[in-house]
């Protein structure tokens, strides 16, 4: 009898330590959920980023047959410096810091639901942590 109860005992104990953990998955996998999304947006506000620098070098390049002279070279001269290769290319340079970011917090997150899972999780760990850093020297 005394065998029984501390066999349910422990049962039990299991059953809470479960799901504690099925608790932290939980957890985890609506961070990651959170990070995809904010990530997904970052990745669409830099592709518009990208678009918008590319129809202000067309802008800087056209010419004009009602405006010429000196004020359309200084015009163009500071579009394609001040705006194009400077404002833009560093607000373009910080969007990338920013995905780097959110790319190494989003492979931290799933490496932690990966340490959950054995030997076969860190594999995926290891596999996470090298498609995190390719696409962080490519983003």
């Amino acid at each position: 009898m005394h065998e029984r109860i501390q066999l349910e005992q422990e049962y039990s104990a299991k059953q809470s330590q479960l799901q504690a953990y099925n608790n932290q998955m939980t957890v985890l996998n609506n961070k990651i959920t959170r990070v995809e999304k904010l990530k997904a947006e970052f990745v669409e506000h830099k592709s518009e980023l990208i678009a918008l620098q590319n129809k202000l070098k067309t802008i800087a390049k056209e010419n004009y047959d009602y405006w010429i002279g000196d004020r359309l070279d200084h015009y163009q001269d500071l579009l394609r410096a001040d705006l194009v290769n400077d404002s833009l290319s560093d607000y373009i340079k910080k969007i990338d810091q920013n995905l780097d970011e959110l790319n190494n917090e989003l492979m931290r997150l799933q490496n932690e639901v990966y340490s959950t899972e054995g030997l076969i999780g860190s594999i995926k760990s290891a596999l996470n942590w090298l498609s995190t850093k390719i696409e962080n020297l490519v983003n």
